[in-house]
């Protein structure tokens, strides 16, 4: 079955107005800073929907896809599933988004419009980790990466200042 094709740009004005609906997939290779390194079939599920809350114009939804990353302590391929809600605030200035309730993000938007590519993609970056990796170390094994050795007991650690600490204790008794 084929996804319905997203419009380019969205009037997000008129969206929330008429409570309108966008649902469908986009491709990840559409999304040029995240789908660079991503499989050219990677695909994002789109469910959004505009209306009126609270004298507040806002975007909510649903957003999912797969996204193949690097791992950053083996630097093997790590695909990472991402499924996150969205819920944005319509603004037309800086001052509108500090008036926003609690729980909307400030989406600045004009009568222009907004690029769908380019909101889910802003949205799908601020999903990513800071430091993308497996969370299970014995996958990183699989990619060649040696697991760390257990920690020695405390009394073998080495303290490199150890005996800065002893030599000012020996000042502080001699003064």
């Amino acid at each position: 079955m084929r996804s319905p094709l997203f419009p380019k740009k969205i009037n997000p004005w008129q969206l929330t107005a008429s409570n309108g609906r966008l649902e469908g997939e986009l491709a990840l290779a559409a999304l040029p800073r995240l789908g660079a390194s991503n499989r050219a079939d990677g695909r994002v599920s789109v469910s959004l929907e505009g209306g009126v809350d609270d004298r507040v114009r806002f975007l909510k939804g649903r957003l999912r896809a797969d996204v193949e990353l690097v791992c950053q302590r083996c630097l093997g391929p790590l695909l990472l599933p991402l499924e996150l809600g969205v819920a944005l605030g319509l603004v037309r200035s800086e001052a509108e988004a500090a008036r926003l309730p609690a729980g909307y993000e400030p989406l600045l938007a004009t009568d222009d419009g907004i690029s769908v590519a380019e909101l889910v993609e802003d949205e799908l970056l601020l999903a990513l980790p800071q430091i993308p990796r497996h969370q299970d170390l014995r996958e990183c094994e699989a990619n060649g990466y040696p697991a760390p050795r257990e920690a020695s007991s405390r009394a073998e650690r080495r303290r490199p200042f150890a005996a800065l600490a002893s030599l000012l204790a020996d000042s502080k008794r001699s003064t």
